[in-house]
């Protein structure tokens, strides 16, 4: 008994080791944005107006903002993202415990394993709205006024974040703590500091046309994917223990906040954007079960196994930072001037080079933004006004439509006022004729 004693000190270690152990295996997705964005802020370029993005402002860029020099691929993002994942599976494991859990660790285990498995090795928004949701939960069942303001700050923080999560919150909050003047206060300071930087820097009308309009208009019309089958018989399977736990314990208000989350899958579906849905459907399934029970085990062994085997058939390792784009950004640095246009090449050629978009004006190479003609004249404007290099990856796809093609006018202009240069790998170099 007392070496088992002992031992419990190292079960929570023991976790946090394999939930690191199972990303260097599966390897790592650190989107290209949280690199590319600070280090285009750093440079002058505005949100909204300069930096074209639909997110609200607050992690990608904005008061709340990750710094540059922590976002330099790969080792300072890559440990904030492992510090995020830790971070959250210390906190869940911890309200675990708070709501007197059985055997906390056991569903800590099971959390990690399928979160894993379901894309939790791609650094997205979602890692983070999960940590904060971690940290809310933790702080849910606190009757000081200063952990109340806190709680209403994140939750602020988590519907900046993902503007999608707001029905599930809200039965949350209703469901576990209810409303204080407290909460209230700290939600009108976290929405408050992001409104004012949007008036300081002078940009309202931008962040209107794209984080208001753009989001309602364009966006789920022309960014949409639906699930496959496939990924709705797991998603099911995963959910079908605890819904069948939540109806036979009547607990239809975590019901409720469950199917909700599930509206995180849209307009664009992938697993990683269902994080904080696993985190929230394993902390009601320990709190409705007495115990662990085999079904719990028997996840944990075949998400366990799922993620080795697909770490075997699919070594990513640092999946955006390949041999071939830093080759690539080591010759473009080597280019004369301070600007370049990447049509779909890899964004992080901009910071690994030192170079930025022509005339301040980055848009994304996306068929959701090259859909909107206004943003295609945008760019053409920039490649007029700089006489620019260009670099073009005609084998760069999304969702199955080319990038190259998708550009409409883009690529039109570039062929008319450009003459082909070197191959800088499958790149094609493009310079403009004099």
């Amino acid at each position: 008994m007392k070496i088992l004693a002992k031992l419990k000190y190292f079960f929570l270690p023991s976790a946090l080791i394999l939930h690191i152990a199972l990303i260097f295996a599966r390897g790592y997705f650190l989107s290209a944005e949280f690199t590319l964005y600070p280090y285009l802020v750093g440079r002058g370029f505005l949100p909204y107006r300069d930096l074209v993005d639909q997110h609200f402002p607050t992690l990608l860029f904005g008061p709340f903002s990750l710094p540059a020099i922590l976002t330099t691929n790969p080792w300072p993002l890559l440990g904030i993202f492992l510090i995020t994942l830790c971070l959250t599976d210390i906190f869940l494991y911890t309200t675990l415990i708070r709501f007197k859990v059985k055997q906390p660790l056991v569903w800590l285990v099971l959390f990690i394993t399928s979160s894993v498995y379901f894309s939790g090795y791609i650094l997205w928004i979602e890692t983070f709205v999960t940590l904060l949701i971690s940290v809310w939960l933790f702080l849910s069942f606190s009757k000081n006024n200063l952990r109340r303001f806190a709680s209403g700050f994140l939750l602020s923080q988590i519907i900046l974040l993902r503007p999608t999560i707001a029905p599930a919150m809200l039965i949350l909050l209703l469901s576990l703590s209810g409303f204080s003047w407290a909460l209230i206060f700290g939600g009108v300071v976290g929405v408050a500091i992001p409104a004012l930087f949007i008036f300081k820097q002078g940009i309202f009308a931008d962040f209107y046309r794209m984080a208001i309009q753009f989001n309602q208009q364009a966006y789920p019309q022309e960014a949409s994917i639906f699930p496959a089958k496939r990924q709705i018989l797991m998603l099911l399977v995963w959910l079908a223990p605890a819904f069948f736990s939540m109806v036979k314990n009547k607990k239809y208000w975590y019901l409720a906040a469950i199917i909700f989350m599930l509206l995180l899958g849209l307009p664009r579906f992938g697993y990683e954007h269902l994080q904080p849905l696993f985190l929230v459907t394993i902390l009601f399934l320990g709190m409705l079960s007495k115990k662990p029970g085999i079904i719990a085990y028997a996840f944990i062994f075949i998400f366990f196994c799922l993620n080795i085997i697909s770490a075997i058939r699919h070594p990513y390792g640092n999946f955006f930072l390949s041999t071939e784009v830093q080759k690539a950004a080591l010759k473009i640095k080597e280019i004369p001037g301070q600007t370049i246009y990447l049509l779909g090449a890899p964004d992080l050629i901009y910071p690994l080079s030192g170079k930025i978009p022509p005339y301040y004006t980055y848009v994304p190479s996306l068929p959701w933004y090259f859909g909107q003609k206004d943003f295609q004249d945008k760019i053409i404007t920039s490649l007029e006004n700089s006489k620019s290099p260009v670099l073009v990856s005609s084998e760069a796809q999304i969702d199955g439509k080319n990038i190259v093609t998708s550009s409409g006018n883009v690529f039109e202009y570039i062929k008319m006022n450009y003459t082909k240069g070197e191959m800088i790998g499958s790149f094609q170099l493009y310079l403009p004729n004099l």
